[in-house]
């Protein structure tokens, strides 16, 4: 959702006729969105692959908050596509959870899923004890 509500206030911001329609809560962009750019197609990373999807007539009653959502899950696709890469698994239905890891303690205890550092950490200690 916080690609969503960044998304409004950008265009609340670069279009303040619409400002009550997306909700936007900024008067103005803050200086670390400005220094990326001030248009819709500087700052939205994947702007211009959306727009080839949709055309560009159709771009321009996209709401940016979808267009910011539309970027985040082409991101969380490139990242999945480069696990199974990783994986040698071409196949979403392939990756198991013996392919992921648990990046925090946290994420461990929830999900039972090892965390990184126990992860082959037998294999490795043989390894080093050579």
């Amino acid at each position: 959702m916080i690609p969503g509500f960044l998304g409004a206030n950008i265009e609340g911001v670069l279009k303040p006729e619409r400002k009550q329609i997306v909700n936007g809560n900024w008067s103005e962009l803050p200086k670390t969105v400005s220094e990326i750019g001030m248009t819709a197609e500087e700052l939205f990373a994947g702007y211009y692959d959306l727009q080839k999807k949709v055309g560009e007539k159709e771009m321009k009653n996209i709401p940016f908050g979808a267009i910011a959502i539309w970027t985040l899950s082409d991101k969380l696709a490139a990242g999945l596509q480069q696990l199974m890469a990783g994986a040698r698994k071409f196949s979403l239905n392939k990756i198991s959870r013996n392919d992921i890891f648990s990046a925090n303690r946290e994420t461990e205890k929830e999900t039972q899923i090892p965390f990184i550092t126990d992860i082959l950490d037998e294999s490795a200690k043989k390894i080093l004890d050579q």
